[in-house]
């Protein structure tokens, strides 16, 4: 018995190799086995994910390059503020400051997890687990800054609002010479007549001050003062709509995008194909909104009103600058579009042949 068991050790082996070499060899030109075939479709589901997040690194890289362009003409708008400007508008300068700042830090980040997920691609001939998800963070991470930014135009149009109330009073004020004093309604009667005691009046009576030279000139300082806050603001308020905008649009794509990293993990090509389909509908749509907007800029630029002081003056050219600054980014963005646009139509033809 242990005989018989020891030539099974080396007998089994022998007959398995000569089988091995009795095996027909596969004749020229045969077809190859489904090994193969499996190996041919996961080099072209690789290629899908390399051409794709090389086009998400590229996207992410000229959004930083369009974010820190406009953090220069910021920073040039917030180094001229005159330090005896309103504390408030130094505020509204430095928040919007930081906001840019976090937006290009966010970019930044995200660029580095997608180039590490294509480092990965090349080293190891496949992506980690993480990238197809990584449009839905972006997704979310854009509609976060969205919000962010919306507030602080909130806040801007509101303290807009209160600057123009007070300068229309004080307009109508300097016009008849004379302040109307009313009870819900004491901020500048008190300022004007420090004597002034609400005890004075009951709620349905209301009085006239007449108005020294000296407060007359003083309302018109104070009007011009408003009239520069107020252009600050509108410079602003202006950044903030066109980079809402542009936020909206890159929500839509991050949504459209995401579909597609999903559709390229699944493998399946009919749900692929619709994937890249929307992603181009997505990117005709932009253009359509981005061509819009770069009209929109063209006239507002050629009905500017350039008067006033010279703070005005300067708020009117720094106005200019973002109007001009968008309006570059808009345009190369759109030729942008165009190339991705031919890229997708180029992966569906290349579907269409392996269906």
């Amino acid at each position: 018995m242990a005989v018989s068991n020891k030539r099974a050790k080396w007998i089994i082996p022998l007959m398995a190799a000569l089988l091995l070499i009795a095996a027909p060899a596969a004749p020229p030109g045969a077809e190859p086995a489904s090994k193969p075939a499996t190996t041919d479709s996961m080099k072209k589901r690789i290629s899908r994910e390399k051409r794709f997040l090389l086009r998400a690194v590229e996207d992410l890289d000229r959004s930083q390059v369009f974010v820190k362009e406009t953090m220069t003409v910021l920073a040039e708008q917030t180094d001229a503020a005159d330090v005896l400007e309103p504390k408030k508008i130094r505020s509204d300068l430095g928040d919007l400051r930081d906001w840019y700042q976090k937006y290009a830090g966010w970019l930044g980040g995200m660029a580095a997890e997608l180039e590490a997920d294509l480092s990965e691609h090349f080293s190891r001939q496949e992506a980690g687990s993480g990238w197809t998800i990584r449009y839905e963070e972006m997704t979310k991470g854009y509609q976060r800054l969205a919000e962010q930014l919306a507030g602080k135009v909130r806040e801007l149009d509101a303290a807009q609002s209160k600057v123009e109330v007070r300068m229309g009073k004080l307009k109508q004020a300097v016009q008849d010479r004379r302040l109307l004093v009313e009870k819900d309604d004491l901020e500048l009667a008190k300022e004007l007549w420090p004597t002034y005691r609400d005890k004075y009046y009951d709620h349905r009576e209301a009085a006239y001050k007449d108005l020294t030279d000296a407060e007359v000139e003083r309302f018109r300082y104070e009007l011009r003062s408003l009239s520069e806050q107020q252009k600050h603001r509108e410079v602003l308020t202006e950044l903030g709509h066109y980079e809402l905008s542009w936020l909206s649009l890159k929500i839509q794509d991050s949504a459209a995008l995401d579909g597609v990293a999903r559709a390229i993990e699944g493998d399946a090509t009919g749900p692929l194909m619709e994937a890249c389909r929307g992603a181009i509908r997505t990117y005709e749509s932009d253009m359509a909104t981005l061509r819009r907007k770069v009209g929109e800029i063209d006239v507002k630029r050629a009905n500017m009103t350039r008067t006033g002081t010279f703070k005005i003056l300067d708020l009117h050219e720094a106005l200019t600058r973002y109007y001009e600054n968008m309006k570059r980014r808009y345009e190369r963005h759109i030729e942008w579009l165009r190339g991705q646009i031919g890229s997708y139509q180029a992966d569906l033809a290349e579907l269409g042949r392996d269906r």
